[in-house]
């Protein structure tokens, strides 16, 4: 029987996957640390090394040997969180699986999974306040260094306004991509999916082409995104999730959500089957200040109608 439970937790690990593409909105929004990533719960903390920001390259007929920077690189420990759903099956219900092979409790686990990817999302776009008001975790939208004031997303053309003056503070501070992602509060995100001009021209289309106008052509990396974390009035634009980008930021996934199933109290003859899933990971950010800000996260306010 135990081995039943063994094997059915690997099977809904396999399951669980296109649920877990599908939702995490975080991961479509920094790339995932390969060389860092699937060590294991028993990682609990990862270091980072904060590489202080620097001026810019030198252009001259020769090779100069006196333009160095001082590299100011600190180092500290990220402490990895775990994100954790659990479940009780009964026992009748159990047994009914085992007879009649209903697959009620595969449905779980895809809820389970759903459950997983949106707090992943949460911690990624906005965080993690374990007492509810200071950060333990900052997301993308706490640490940004760059933020611009746009307008209400009712009226035609302030959305595409919005959108060139936030990538142009980005662009200020070097922080060059093929493609930019735009992430709106639901209400935000609402406003501009029915934003159309008198000629009929959606916004959102142009958006998505500004998003991505330093890509290659026919290229389109950049998306828009809905935040269901972020407030109405608000959004944020920040570089695409490419491994380039890796230099911007990055996910450290030390566990993909995983099943743990077992018989409460240890009860193999009538106790309740207790179903946990449980990953593992953190965003990080490589040019943090000593305030906490990265200028790789631009944030946008003042879109809620005045």
């Amino acid at each position: 029987m135990t081995n039943t439970l063994a094997e059915l937790g690997k099977q809904w690990d396999d399951d669980i996957v296109p649920v877990l593409r599908a939702n995490s909105i975080g991961k479509m929004l920094m790339p995932i640390n390969t060389e860092l990533s699937g060590k294991g719960l028993g990682v609990l903390t990862v270091e980072t090394m904060k590489y202080v920001a620097r001026s810019a390259a030198a252009i001259n007929y020769d090779i100069q040997q006196d333009i160095e920077d001082s590299v100011d690189i600190t180092s500290s420990p990220l402490h990895i969180p775990v994100q954790q759903d659990d479940v009780k099956i009964k026992r009748r219900d159990w047994e009914a699986y085992l007879e009649k092979g209903v697959p009620i409790e595969n449905d779980l686990a895809l809820d389970m999974a759903a459950n997983i990817a949106a707090q992943q999302s949460t911690l990624i776009a906005d965080g993690w306040k374990p007492d509810g008001t200071n950060y333990a975790v900052k997301g993308m939208y706490q640490v940004a260094n760059n933020s611009v004031t746009g307008s209400d997303f009712d009226t035609y053309g302030n959305a595409l306004a919005t959108v060139a003056a936030a990538i142009s503070e980005l662009k200020q501070d070097a922080i060059y991509s093929p493609g930019y992602n735009l992430v709106l509060s639901s209400l935000n995100y609402a406003e501009l999916e029915a934003s159309y001009s008198t000629a009929g021209i959606s916004e959102y289309e142009q958006v998505l082409k500004m998003l991505n106008r330093d890509a290659a052509p026919g290229a389109m990396p950049g998306r828009v995104f809905e935040g269901t974390d972020l407030a109405a009035g608000t959004g944020m634009i920040a570089p695409i999730a490419t491994q380039e980008n890796r230099r911007f930021f990055d996910i450290i996934e030390t566990q993909e959500p995983k099943h743990h199933l077992w018989f409460k109290d240890g009860n193999e003859e009538s106790g309740d089957i207790m179903v946990r899933q449980v990953g593992a990971m953190i965003p990080r950010f490589k040019h943090l200040d000593s305030s906490g800000k990265d200028n790789c996260v631009c944030t946008i306010t003042g879109l809620d109608a005045s």
